[in-house]
Formats: structure tokens, C-alpha cells, sequence
């Protein structure tokens, strides 16, 4: 690639137009206004220390005694000269087991890492080593991205619940000696087998196709005991647990009871949650949890519909540049509102539902593919929700002024509501839209560079002579998908605690 000496040296030297080679430069992003951030802060103020993805028990229970059976090991044969990495190899090795074990008996176990453990699950191969290049190039991959530990699953979990205790170089543990005897409970589970070298020895091992089979029988994901659902409640939410999530999930399990057999679904306990606390939650102490949880969800349905609203822009712009005052015409009509009527008026109206509800209705029109007439109605619909309801509410002025954040949103929408409906939709899409999107693309474009990070053109809207266009590469497809917000995981794990029963 040139250097911008080069290329300055080149353009000072032309004397007329020239073609020059195709980009190979992609368009990319998924964080186009850059306004995800506060949704994942938020959500840490009510189920902290939870993912969309580390929903399962016992994978928290299987890493926990993997570490300890390493270390058993080596006090054993006493291999003091044991270094970390044969201590990892170990773990790992159970780790791949287990997650091979669990999808041989079913490919759709609900645990991460199928697709790279795809040649072991469906391959013919009767045995396989765990040792060698292969298997640490296997082993790499795992521990970084699809495996059970890797830090986009289970591993921020093990150690923030308290299951694991950092023991030396980064990525070396031990167990939680508090959690012995529930081990034990486990470990009963398949003592018979823990006289195979996969299990009883640090370096390479084979291991059989049936051998792995009949482990997942003895060790199978739901097969939990009383000790291990005991343990995993104190953690989660239990007086282990962090104080926050603690109270995130005692007011889940409120929600459940309040609601009917039949309508515990995640959609029907979001909802619910999302409505004044006045209206369900008798214990008090809980209110401030239930408020928060409201507010995550009126931030959720404020990046959706500014960024449906963004995806709404770059396809009235496929065909030719277009400025504000057009695009503001459009989005008035296709939404069905008086464009006429001032700000003022349209923001004191009364919001109805609550923000899960709006947020429905915004994913379903999206969902509908209407550009044109539903989804411009929903993003409206949703925007005045936010700027209504959200008036109510205690937002955090702390929180990143380039996050686009609600509080700012809500001073400047009040600094705005004297303007006609038709120019605060054109400070919505001036504003929060286009030049949100700019200043955020800039920042994060710098900040690959200079980490020498991913190379993506994230701009996709430029000013040019007739107005806003799309920049060489922009398609309009795709749509925004509402940010996942831990709920169907605590309702999970609450589950396998046996705490709870809910609806699917």
C-alpha cells in the first residue's frame, strides 16, 4: 500500500483525471452511531457478570474440576517441575473432551465450539490424539474463541462468580477449595473412568470415539446434582453472588411468580419488567433493580430505531444524492406524521406501552422489510416513546457524550421543540444520524490504525453537490436486530439451579 507521501507525490504530479485501481478496502461495521456501549453498561447495572452465551451450569462445573484434576495430578506424582503450559494442555484437553463428549449425543447441545470440533463430531475417525501441532493449533483456537473457557463464553464468568481463583501467570487457576465437596458430588459421577490416561496424565493421549460417547452419558449436561445446582445458585445469585445480580435475579423470580404458568416465556418477563414496578414488584428493596432494567430497555429501543433509521436513509440515498430537507419530506410522509405541527406538540403527547412493547413492534416491522410505510411509522413511534417516557426517568449524565447517551438526547430534543416536526426530524437525521455516524466511523477508523487493527471503510454517507450520498461500496441491505439483553441466560441458569420453571 502507498504511503500518503507517495500518493501526495502522485497528485501533485498529475495533469488531468486518471482511473485509478478498484478499492479493495471493505465496507463494514456493525456499530455504525457507535451507540451499543451504554446498552452493555446498562445491563451491567441489573445482571452483571453474565453473557448471551454462558447459559449452561455444568460447563462452569466441568472448567472448576478440570483445574482441580490437574492439580491432583501433579501432587500425586509429584511433578513440581510442572509447567503452566502442560498444566493448560491438560484443561484444555478436558475441556475439548467434554464439549466433543456432549455433541455426540446431541449436535445441537447448546454450547459453543460445534463448528471447529465439526471433523471430531461427524468425521470418521475412531480416535484421536491430543497432542502434536494439529492438536495445538486446535487447542489455540479453543482457548481464544469457541471453547468453553475462552473469554466470549464461560471464562469472564469462572472467575467473576468465584469459581476459579487466578493462581500465578495469567490463564492459570485453581478451584475454589469452597467448592470440594460439590466436585466430589460431580466426580462420583464418572470416578470409574478417571484411570484413563485422558483424565489421569499431563502430555499427549489418544482417546476412542466410544470412549468419548460414554463419558457424555456419565457427565451429560442436564444430569445435574442437587450440590452442583446448590452451588451454582450461591454463585449466581445466592449470597456468592455480586450484590447487583443478586437483585436482578430475585426480581426475575418475582417476575415468574407474578405471571401465570403458561405465560412465562423470556418475551411475556420482559415485558412485564419493563412496566412501573408500582404496578408488580411488591418487595421495595428491589424498585431501583426494576427501574434500571426499565431504562436499559428505553436505551435499547433508542439505538434500534436510530439505527433502523440509519438503514432507512442509506436506501432513499441507492439512486441519487439527496439533502436533509428532502430526506425529512420523505420520512414525514412515509410515517404518516404532520410535518407541520410543531415539536412541541408532537413531544407532549402521551406515550403508550412500554419500551419492550415499542421494541417488538420496531423488530417486527424490520422484519417486514416495509421501508416505505411500517418500519419509518415504528422508528417515529419508537423515537417519541423515548423522548416521552424517557423524561421520567433518572439518567446517568456521567455516561460518554459521543455514546449519543439518553440524557443528551433529551436536553437537546427540549432545546429543539420549538421547531416544526419537519425540522427536528431533520436534526434527528443531521444530528444523531449522519453526523453521529461520521465522527464515530473517524474515531474507530483511527483507532485500527494506530493499533494497526482491521482495515474497513465504516463511512457509508458523504456530503457531495446534491446532497447526502453513499460512499463506493455502501449497499443498501441489512437491517438493525435488537441488542440481546442477558435475559434468556439468567432465566437458564436459573433454571438448571432449579429455582425456577418458565415457558420456552
Amino acid at each position: 500500500m502507498a504511503s500518503l507521501e507517495e500518493l501526495l507525490a502522485v497528485a501533485a504530479n498529475a495533469s488531468a483525471p486518471s482511473i485509478v485501481d478498484e478499492s479493495g478496502v471493505q465496507v463494514g461495521g456493525v456499530d455504525p452511531l457507535g451507540l451499543r456501549q451504554i446498552n452493555f453498561d446498562l445491563m451491567d447495572k441489573v445482571l452483571p457478570g453474565l453473557n448471551n452465551v454462558a447459559n449452561r451450569l455444568r460447563p462452569f462445573i466441568l472448567m472448576t474440576w478440570a483445574w482441580r484434576r490437574v492439580r491432583t495430578i501433579i501432587e500425586r506424582d509429584k511433578l513440581g517441575g510442572a509447567t503452566d503450559k502442560q498444566m493448560r494442555d491438560f484443561v484444555d484437553r478436558i475441556e475439548a473432551i467434554y464439549s466433543w463428549s456432549q455433541f455426540l449425543l446431541d449436535t445441537d447441545a447448546g454450547i459453543p465450539g460445534g463448528q471447529a470440533l465439526a471433523d471430531l463430531i461427524y468425521g470418521e475417525k475412531e480416535t484421536y490424539r491430543f497432542g502434536g501441532k494439529k492438536w495445538e493449533q486446535r487447542r489455540n483456537l479453543r482457548r481464544t474463541s469457541t471453547g468453553l473457557i475462552s473469554p466470549l463464553n464461560y471464562g469472564p464468568g469462572l472467575r467473576s462468580m468465584g469459581w476459579l481463583i487466578p493462581a500465578g501467570p495469567a490463564g492459570v487457576f485453581q478451584p475454589n477449595p469452597l467448592l470440594d465437596s460439590m466436585l466430589d458430588a460431580f466426580e462420583a459421577n464418572f470416578a470409574d473412568e478417571l484411570d484413563h490416561p485422558a483424565f489421569n496424565k499431563l502430555g499427549s493421549v489418544e482417546v476412542e470415539r466410544d470412549d468419548v460417547r460414554q463419558w457424555g452419558e456419565l457427565w451429560e449436561l442436564s444430569d445435574l446434582t442437587e450440590a452442583e445446582q446448590l452451588a451454582g445458585f450461591e454463585r449466581l445469585a445466592g449470597p456468592q453472588a455480586d450484590p447487583m445480580r443478586r437483585e436482578g435475579m430475585t426480581m426475575l423470580e418475582a417476575a415468574v411468580e407474578y405471571l401465570d404458568d403458561d405465560e412465562r416465556e423470556a418475551s411475556a418477563l420482559r415485558a412485564l419488567m419493563a412496566s412501573p414496578p408500582e404496578e408488580w414488584l411488591d418487595i421495595a428493596d428491589l424498585h431501583p433493580r426494576a427501574d434500571a432494567w426499565r431504562r436499559l430497555q428505553i436505551r435499547q429501543l433508542f439505538r434500534l430505531s436510530l439505527e433502523a433509521m440509519f438503514y432507512w436513509i442509506i436506501r432513499e440515498l441507492v439512486d441519487r444524492p439527496v439533502g436533509t430537507v428532502e430526506l425529512t419530506r420523505r420520512f414525514a410522509k412515509q410515517a404518516e406524521l404532520e410535518a407541520d405541527e410543531t415539536a412541541q406538540k408532537w413531544l407532549s403527547e402521551g406515550a403508550e406501552g412500554n419500551a419492550v412493547q415499542q421494541l417488538n413492534q420496531l423488530d417486527e416491522a424490520l422484519n417486514s422489510q416495509d421501508w416505505q410505510g411500517d418500519i419509518p411509522a415504528q422508528i417515529a413511534s419508537a423515537l417519541h416513546f423515548c423522548l416521552t417516557a424517557g423524561r421520567n426517568e433518572k439518567w446517568d449524565k456521567s455516561e460518554a457524550f459521543d455514546r449519543l447517551p439518553l440524557a443528551r438526547a433529551l436536553k437537546e430534543a427540549n432545546e429543539w421543540q420549538k421547531l416544526s416536526l419537519r425540522d427536528i426530524i431533520g436534526k434527528f437525521i443531521e444530528v444523531w444520524i449522519i453526523a453521529q455516524h461520521a465522527y464515530w466511523c473517524v474515531g474507530r477508523g483511527l483507532a485500527d490504525a494506530r493499533g494497526r487493527g482491521k482495515t474497513l471503510l465504516r463511512l457509508r454517507i458523504v456530503m457531495d453537490e446534491g446532497g447526502w450520498t453513499l460512499t463506493p461500496g455502501a449497499q443498501a441491505r441489512g437491517a438493525p436486530v435488537p441488542t440481546p439483553d442477558r435475559l434468556q441466560t439468567a432465566i437458564s441458569l436459573l433454571q438448571e439451579c432449579g429455582r425456577i420453571t418458565a415457558s420456552e
